[in-house]
């Protein structure tokens, strides 16, 4: 017998306030993802960069957040980024914003309610490559 599931309800109100604090408190992020084509004998044939934009919502790690939250593997001046259940966002990935480029390094936390996600978080550090 399959359980059915109410698609509507707690889930979707979550979702919508979460939405609706992102439009009005986001930052828009660029994303950009490396994929390397590599060939039989491993090594990097092609690369190429994609980028997407999304909405986010980003707090910067402090002194205090290291000493009384559980934050991981962040260090002070890295930042936390929320986005949207639906956002392609992954690790190894970067994000572009006021024209400085981060790296994601972990993903830390993604708010579920009843099985569905309602947003996700990771970690990012500046990218000294940029």
């Amino acid at each position: 017998m399959v359980t059915k599931r109410e698609s509507g309800g707690r889930v979707s109100s979550f979702r919508t306030n979460f939405t609706n604090y992102l439009k009005e408190f986001c930052t828009t992020i660029t994303i950009r993802r490396t994929t390397e084509t590599k060939d039989s004998m491993g090594r990097v044939t092609d690369t190429s960069i994609t980028t997407s934009t999304a909405r986010a919502d980003i707090q910067w790690v402090t002194k205090s957040n290291i000493r009384y939250d559980n934050t991981g593997k962040a260090e002070i001046g890295d930042g936390r980024v929320y986005v949207e259940y639906n956002t392609d966002l992954q690790v190894l990935d970067e994000i572009e914003f006021n024209n400085q480029r981060y790296k994601v390094y972990e993903q830390f936390e993604g708010e579920v309610v009843l099985g569905d996600v309602i947003y996700l978080g990771f970690l990012i550090r500046k990218n000294a490559q940029a």
